[in-house]
């Protein structure tokens, strides 16, 4: 009967999917959430900070917003670095986070666009 639950569980943890975040990685949808407010910050970087770049170091203040994102969200670079490189490595988990990226940045986008005035033609 042992042996039994020790093969029973042996088959489990090999069926186990490849898409299983292990400990010490950041979730999939924390990893989502960390990596949207770092685009976004880089987003702010590239139409605000730019147009001031003779006055401030962009790239310094870049580096500063993503400690900000990482705070808020209570990771350290590290953290983030290590369960970056793990996504990286597994392309199939990757994909789904960026296509659910993807398809928020869409819908933000269509909020805005619907939004926004018309101008009428004369």
């Amino acid at each position: 009967m042992r042996m039994l639950v020790v093969i029973s569980l042996l088959i489990l943890a090999g069926c186990s999917s490849d898409s299983d975040v292990p400990k010490g990685i950041i979730g999939k949808d924390d990893m989502g959430k960390i990596l949207w407010d770092l685009m976004q910050a880089d987003q702010f970087s590239l139409q605000y900070m730019i147009k001031d770049s003779a006055k401030i170091n962009v790239k310094k203040e870049t580096i500063k917003l993503y400690q900000e994102v990482f705070q808020v969200h209570h990771v350290s670079k590290d953290e983030f670095q290590k369960s970056f490189q793990f996504y990286i490595a597994h392309p199939e988990i990757t994909k789904v986070m960026f296509d659910s990226l993807s398809a928020r940045a869409n819908r933000q986008r269509g909020e805005v666009y619907r939004h926004t005035p018309k101008i009428k033609a004369k």
